[in-house]
């Protein structure tokens, strides 16, 4: 049995370290409020639809690519592409294009032509009533490029 050396210490442990603090009370905080949405499809309004994608897609293409139009430069394509996926990504996710509760994949490929074929393959599980996807491609004399954005429902 152990004695404690300090009597005016309730806390029978030598390492002061390793003692509880009084100094701070074991308040919980509460988790943020969060509105409960039970709703399992989205509106109509609310829908990944093709027309407004597609249309954001090919403007931040054809926006971006410009500076492509000379000859491929692989260090540019990289840093461009990034670009592209953030730009299209961030114009999905505003509250004007109406896509709450949507998870947004946005997926580009920026290649130069030498007469090669390209093959894209996907595979996703999703439900075909809420979810969906919508590709664009930019060319030009001397490059590709090639952007995919995925909606995904998260119920």
């Amino acid at each position: 049995m152990s004695t404690n050396p300090n009597p005016t210490n309730p806390n029978p442990n030598p390492n002061p370290a390793a003692a509880p603090s009084t100094n701070k009370t074991n308040v919980k905080k509460k988790p943020a409020e969060v509105e409960r949405n039970y709703e399992i499809r989205p509106k109509l309004i609310m829908k990944f639809t093709k027309e407004k994608v597609y249309d954001v897609i090919k403007n931040v293409l054809d926006q971006k690519m410009q500076s492509m139009k000379g000859k491929y430069n692989h260090e540019d394509a990289m840093q461009l592409n990034k670009e592209i996926c953030d730009e299209v990504k961030l114009q999905l996710k505003e509250d004007k294009m109406n896509f709450k509760r949507y998870k947004i994949l946005v997926h580009c490929i920026i290649g130069e032509k030498k007469g090669q074929g390209i093959k894209i393959g996907c595979r996703c599980m999703w439900d075909m009533t809420c979810d969906s996807v919508v590709s664009a491609s930019w060319e030009s004399e001397y490059t590709y490029a090639f952007c995919i954005a995925y909606g995904v429902y998260f119920y």
